[in-house]
């Protein structure tokens, strides 16, 4: 038995991977089943299998931060490169699958393109000092916070909607979802950085709260929140949105503070932070079933 709970401990790195394509899956799934479209297993599987293979091969362009932030992790992809061409043979299948099925759209390729400039330096930047020179997304401060929170915004509801052979919908409730997503996204890419602060810093990684400090990055995201809860307030009193909607949003919003609060009061260790950050994933997708029943 102790040999046993080793051995899950050691993989704890892998189910991350594999939670957050599963993740993405079910985020699909729900607003699928939203917007009333009949489960698509070709585009919610190949969507799936790009997210596993995006994080899949940044866990092998990131070994100088996961040295200083989580040795387990590092050390567990340095020993298991078999992972890396897991990835691969994700997005091979992904794509290879979409192209098949004649559903690979401009969402996809956006994702793909964005996932390598997430892990590689394939992106021009202007650095006083240095001129112009070859960044990845990660090493632009904030604005890979920015960029994760759009592509998740936007692709759990524009790979279906394209999926389906539909127009991208004008509704004023759907845009307002995945205007939600995307702050309850923020929160959890930035809170990620704000954990990690301590060994960013000794590893001379730039992120926001490395340059900003991290708990003026955490006031930021409760003002954010704070801002968003009053609009869907004022829209939900001004019967823009109705009750269920309005509630639903408001959550996105206030969920945030129980693991910001957490962490400033000190109340929480910082794997069980992360976990918990991470849960509004899932969160997100029962909430989008919850609003497909009404």
């Amino acid at each position: 038995m102790h040999a046993l709970k080793i051995k899950f401990a050691e993989m704890k790195p892998a189910f991350s991977l594999v939670y957050l394509s599963s993740a993405g899956l079910l985020c699909v799934y729900s607003v699928q089943r939203y917007l009333g479209f009949p489960f698509d297993a070709a585009s919610s599987l190949s969507f799936m299998g790009i997210i596993f293979g995006v994080y899949t091969l940044n866990r092998f362009t990131d070994s100088v931060e996961d040295f200083a932030n989580d040795l387990g992790r590092f050390l567990f992809f340095q020993g298991k490169r078999i992972f890396f061409y897991l990835g691969i043979l994700a997005l091979m299948g992904s794509v290879g699958t979409l192209v098949a099925e004649r559903k690979l759209n401009w969402m996809h390729m956006l994702l793909l393109t964005m996932g390598s400039g997430y892990s590689y330096r394939v992106i021009p930047w202007f650095a006083p000092g240095r001129g112009f020179h070859l960044v990845r997304i990660k090493e632009m401060i904030f604005m890979k916070n920015l960029c994760v929170s759009f592509l998740w915004g936007a692709s759990v509801f524009v790979v279906p909607i394209l999926g389906a052979g539909r127009e991208l919908a004008g509704a004023f409730p759907v845009w307002m979802l995945a205007a939600g997503f995307f702050i309850s996204t923020l929160n959890n890419t930035l809170f990620d950085d704000i954990l990690d602060e301590p060994g960013d810093r000794a590893a001379g990684i730039r992120t926001l709260p490395t340059t900003w400090g991290a708990r003026r990055s955490q006031f930021l995201l409760m003002i954010l929140d704070a801002v968003w809860i009053a609009l869907i307030a004022v829209l939900t009193a001004q019967r823009r949105l109705d009750g269920m909607h309005g509630a639903f949003l408001a959550f996105l919003g206030l969920y945030p503070f129980l693991y910001l609060c957490l962490n400033l009061g000190g109340g929480i260790r910082k794997r069980a932070a992360g976990w918990l950050a991470e849960a509004d994933l899932v969160f997100f997708a029962l909430g989008m079933c919850w609003l497909a029943q009404r």
